[in-house]
């Protein structure tokens, strides 16, 4: 009988152990800096001169940013995003799916947010001064087109 609970509470031991060893690795190991996927299509042509984009800091919401764009025109079917910035040595990017543009003149988004969220805990990205940004615009007929530009918060 007590050959058992030796080996029960070895074998208990063993799997506590390497639990420990997997979520310190998990939780403490350096990860490598990757970059976020390009974006920019260098061979876009880029959109037209009456577009104007904004990029700003929001005023009601912490770590958030507001991307307007305007001139619009409703030629523009679709746009897709990417931001993309640098947070305590690590490039970090939000991506967008392409967002309905019909009948639009103008497009505002205020809930861009400059963190990361799992559940309902979510945890700012810290030290970010400055933002690159890559919209890419479809218009009606289908042909795309791309606006580019850094950022300075």
């Amino acid at each position: 009988m007590n050959k058992k609970i030796g080996i029960i509470l070895g074998g208990l031991a063993l799997l506590l152990v390497v639990t420990g060893v997997v979520v310190y690795t998990a939780v403490f190991s350096q990860k490598p800096v990757t970059k976020v996927e390009e974006f920019l299509d260098e061979s876009l042509p880029p959109v037209d001169s009456a577009i104007a984009v904004d990029l700003t800091k929001s005023k009601v919401k912490d770590n958030t940013l507001v991307l307007t764009v305007t001139g619009l025109e409703s030629k523009y079917r679709t746009l897709a995003y990417e931001i993309s910035y640098e947070t305590q040595g690590v490039v970090q990017g939000v991506t967008s799916q392409p967002l309905d543009l019909s009948g639009k003149d103008t497009f505002v988004r205020d809930d861009i947010y400059l963190g990361t969220c799992s559940g309902k805990v979510c945890k700012p990205h810290v030290g970010v001064k400055k933002v690159s940004v890559v919209i890419e615009f479809t218009d009606s007929t289908g042909q795309k087109t791309q606006f580019s530009k850094d950022y300075d918060l």
